[in-house]
This record gives C-alpha cells, structure tokens and sequence, in this order.
C-alpha cells in the first residue's frame, strides 16, 4: 500500500473510532465519519464498503494495539485464574491510560444492545491471545474444575463484570480529577472483587 493510502486509511480509522466511541454503533454515522476524517462520503465505501467493515476494522486495531502487553503471560505457566487475573490487569492498564472512553462503549454495546454482541464477541474471538484463553478455558472445563460454558457466553460475562467497574472508575476519574495510580488501585480491588464473582458463577 502507498504511504499517501495508509496515511488516507489511518485518518479514517481514526476518525471512526471517535465518532464509535462518542455515538455507539447505532449513532454512527459514515457520513460523519467522512466529515472528520476530512475525506469524501465515497472514499470510505471505497476503503471499507460498509459501517460494519469499518466497525470491525476499527475493533481489530484496538484490540492488537494491546497485543504485545500479553506477551509472555501464557509462557509462565500460571493456572487459570492467574492468566485471566494477568490479561485483566494489562488490558486494564491500557484502557485507563489510552482508551478511557472505550469501556462504556464496551457495556453499552454488550449489555445495552444485544443486537451488536455476538458482533463485538466475534471480533474479540479473532485476536491470537482470546483464543489461548479459549483452549484454556475448554481444557478447565474438560477436567472438570469448572462447569460447561460457551466462549463467547464467558467473554459477555468476564466483560460486563469489568467493563461496569471501569467505566464507573473512568467517569469519576475525569470528572472528580482522580489521578491515575488512584484510580488503578481502585480498578485492582474491583479486579479482585469481580474474579471472586466470576470464579463462583463458573463453579461446576
């Protein structure tokens, strides 16, 4: 690709990630995403053919911003609950010091509007480390230390249970002027909190 294209389709990513973030799913709208990314209506369709295409396009480039914090977890051969506990506590990091508005989106997108979450947890299934914890997850469930479950019912619940704490976290953060490492232990002890929930929801 042309750098003059990829600088084209970084402007639009990062547009539409704005205009996801600020509206949902729903609200957006191309047109807008056209107007701030200062682009036409039709170089959008011309890059990404529909909203839902750039949606996904958008949740991908997230999703593998945060990637490389996951690097080494699965190699220190920690049990379940300490992966998970791991991944959680990096993946919070980062929505707390770059995407703060990310993880309402995340509820309202999943809790609020189950029409667009098996659209959210299809994304998610993509990205290489979700689907390591999938193979863990099914390898607990094989030995019975916790009950069935399906994937993508266990990433809905993992989420909610996070996202409700974080987005709760953010918006006092930014309104009451919480600093950050404030607000990180604060979003630790509702880590802590939540896996005790979530351990017990999962019991056999």
């Amino acid at each position: 690709m042309k750098t003059n294209e990829q600088n084209t389709e970084q402007v639009i990513l990062e547009a539409a990630e704005a205009e996801f973030l600020e509206k949902g799913y729903d609200g957006a709208k191309m047109l807008s995403i056209a107007r701030r990314a200062g682009v036409a209506h039709s170089m959008l369709h011309y890059y990404y053919r529909s909203k839902e295409n750039l949606f996904q396009a958008v949740m991908l480039r997230k999703t593998r911003e945060i990637v490389p914090m996951f690097r080494g977890i699965f190699e220190q051969g920690l049990s379940f609950e300490e992966t998970l506990n791991r991944i959680r506590e990096a993946r919070d990091h980062y929505l707390l010091t770059q995407v703060s508005q990310m993880p309402y989106f995340l509820l309202s997108e999943m809790l609020l509007k189950p029409e667009n979450r098996a659209m959210v947890i299809g994304l998610l299934e993509r990205v290489e480390p979700i689907q390591r914890v999938k193979e863990m997850l099914e390898a607990e469930i094989e030995a019975g230390r916790i009950r069935s479950i399906q994937f993508g019912d266990f990433l809905f619940m993992l989420l909610t249970f996070d996202t409700a704490s974080l987005t709760a976290i953010s918006a006092c953060r930014e309104k009451e002027g919480i600093e950050t490492e404030v607000a990180e232990r604060l979003i630790a002890s509702y880590r802590e909190h939540n896996m005790q929930l979530i351990l017990e929801a999962l019991k056999p």
